[in-house]
């Protein structure tokens, strides 16, 4: 159980945040989720420290700080770098690469020293490629629940329930084949994932992590795995050192 005094890891993303109390950088992550700042008023009073990256806007950072302010607890906020831990950013505006995917590229090299792919699926899908100490960039492409978003408004007699595959198939309904479709388009998403990063290296990893990353649960083999916790483990590396 977290105790009193822990390192407070806050990832504020687009739709929930997600937060780990650790007692070092040498800790186990776990993510945990809550709906808002105000429910980690607690954590965040009772902190060593509060380390926080947010792709939200700068409200809720301010929140944060001032919640840290506040209790007297010192506050770092991480941003995207150009280079970090020896790995450099592939965009030339390294700025306008999203947090989050950074923090899921700094995390990954906890894991693998191979040539990696890292897919996050949320509210976007994305996908960064990892080779040696270069990320070589990646895509953006909607989310399962974008995509079935999308289909459904965008159209007038297509409708969709909030149902989750368990496996692809073919839909024999509307809803169905809305969610099947949109099943379709993540597994698709992985497969150029895996063309690209085979290319490099016949060694090779891609790490699944994001709430819909489930989704792909049938198709995990060894070079395939999930790392749920890759963002907040990148954000660990960012703890001073005593």
């Amino acid at each position: 159980m977290s105790g009193l005094h822990d390192i407070l890891l806050i990832d504020v993303g687009n739709s929930r945040i997600k937060y780990a109390q650790i007692a070092s950088a040498d800790s186990k992550v776990v993510t945990q989720v809550c709906d808002s700042i105000e429910d980690l008023q607690h954590q965040i009073s009772s902190a060593q420290c509060v380390i926080a990256a947010s792709v939200q806007n700068d409200q809720v950072t301010l929140k944060i700080k001032q919640l840290c302010h506040l209790h007297n607890i010192p506050f770092q906020q991480v941003v995207t770098q150009a280079t970090a831990f020896g790995i450099s950013c592939a965009y030339q505006q390294f700025q306008t690469l999203g947090v989050d995917r950074w923090l899921a590229v700094l995390g990954a090299r906890l894991h693998t020293q191979l040539p990696v792919a890292i897919l996050d699926l949320g509210t976007a899908a994305t996908c960064d490629v990892l080779v040696g100490e270069q990320h070589l960039g990646g895509w953006i492409a909607p989310g399962f629940q974008l995509m079935r978003k999308a289909v459904t408004s965008q159209t007038s007699k297509v409708f969709a329930d909030q149902q989750t595959p368990d496996a692809l198939s073919l839909g024999k309904s509307t809803p169905d084949c809305v969610n099947m479709g949109g099943l379709a388009m993540l597994e698709g998403f992985l497969y150029s994932a895996r063309k690209r990063i085979s290319g490099y290296s016949d060694d090779y990893r891609i790490f699944l992590c994001g709430g819909d990353s489930g989704l792909l649960k049938n198709i995990i083999d060894e070079k395939v795995q999930f790392k749920p916790d890759l963002v907040l483990q990148g954000l660990s590396r960012f703890i001073p050192s005593k």
